[in-house]
């Protein structure tokens, strides 16, 4: 443990984290997608998943910290999101420096990674033209939540679902989130073996979204079995991304991991040590157990160290983040995922942390 904590020792999750970054990334139309370097890269252009993840954070930071220059930044984030809506209500995922969306773009995952920024925001409920604008889009798309096919995105839109069951008016929310929690479950046990304890034949990208989308689940309708999935799965992926010496190890991209083959260690992604806070730490809530509060902070070391390459993911001069760890060391780009992923990570703490003091 005080290995571990060495890596933390400069970290205070009860003041606030800088957004430098973010704020360099975005402009009046959004956040860009991408940074050469630290440099954000505009011919790269946008995506829904960051300004719908931005959107989440800027939020979840004005709770914590009451900070209305963050919600002015959500104001922007919400606004493109609305604007990338197609008009069969699906979401065009990427768009030019130029404002031309790319039609053949549109995904499931920015429907559910949509729907789960726009639950939160309904949820936190931070200010009116925030929460009346999000209530008007979610009254637009909720028809294509049983349309989707892809299991990510199922568990995505159950994260906007939960949000949305705690809120008055949104009583359907439940319905929802058992039909989506039944799929998930049922892809589970169908993919389930004595070695192998997770939802699809492979591992690739953002991988706890599902436990955590399950824990949510059983938060709210207490059903035994979404919890007792949640964490056998979780406790299976822990185990499959750690290696022998305690070191947080996430899927690599270069190949990802499918059952039987070999498991791909780089490129190494800041978004996979996010899911693993906000999964453990999630889970943490429902049952007390203290390993999975200290897992968390093992994987959110990861960004400052305690990592295969000893490497500082986490910029603490452009208060940015490297896109990865690749085999020769860190990816010196700072996109926007990196950031953001890492906020929430940040602030997932900060709302234990806050809470307790």
């Amino acid at each position: 443990m005080k290995k571990l904590e060495k890596y933390l020792a400069s970290i205070d999750f009860t003041q606030p984290p800088s957004l430098k970054f973010l704020k360099r990334l975005t402009n009046d139309t959004g956040v860009i997608q991408h940074g050469k370097y630290a440099v954000p890269e505009r011919n790269l252009g946008y995506s829904v998943d960051d300004n719908a993840r931005a959107l989440i954070i800027t939020l979840l930071y004005n709770k914590l910290f009451d900070n209305e220059e963050a919600l002015d930044l959500a104001i922007n984030y919400l606004s493109y999101v609305q604007h990338s809506k197609s008009s069969d209500d699906w979401f065009y995922n990427f768009m030019t420096y130029g404002h031309e969306f790319l039609d053949h773009s549109k995904t499931e995952d920015g429907f559910g990674r949509v729907f789960w920024a726009l639950g939160y925001t309904i949820y936190a409920n931070p200010r009116r033209d925030l929460v009346l604008g999000a209530k008007h889009t979610i009254a637009e798309i909720m028809g294509n939540i049983r349309k989707l096919v892809d299991l990510r995105p199922k568990a995505y839109t159950i994260a906007g679902l939960y949000y949305l069951s705690q809120t008055e008016g949104y009583e359907w929310a439940r319905t929802e989130i058992i039909y989506l929690s039944d799929l998930l479950i049922a892809k589970y046990k169908s993919n389930y073996s004595k070695d192998w304890k997770w939802f699809e034949p492979f591992m690739t990208y953002a991988n706890a979204i599902y436990p955590y989308a399950l824990c949510l689940a059983f938060q709210l309708t207490q059903k035994k079995e979404y919890l007792e999935i949640a964490i056998e799965s979780l406790d299976f992926l822990e185990k499959e991304t750690t290696n022998s010496e305690g070191v947080p190890t996430p899927i690599g991209q270069d190949g990802w991991y499918f059952k039987g083959k070999k498991k791909a260690t780089y490129d190494q992604q800041p978004l996979e040590a996010a899911k693993m806070v906000i999964a453990n730490l999630a889970i943490y809530k429902v049952t007390q157990e203290e390993k999975y509060f200290e897992r968390a902070k093992k994987w959110f070391a990861w960004y400052h160290g305690f990592n295969l390459k000893n490497a500082q993911v986490y910029d603490e001069v452009t208060k940015g983040c490297f896109d990865g760890i690749n085999q020769e060391g860190v990816n010196l780009n700072q996109g926007a995922e990196s950031i953001i992923t890492y906020l929430l990570a940040y602030l997932a703490f900060s709302d234990i942390e806050l809470k307790t003091k």
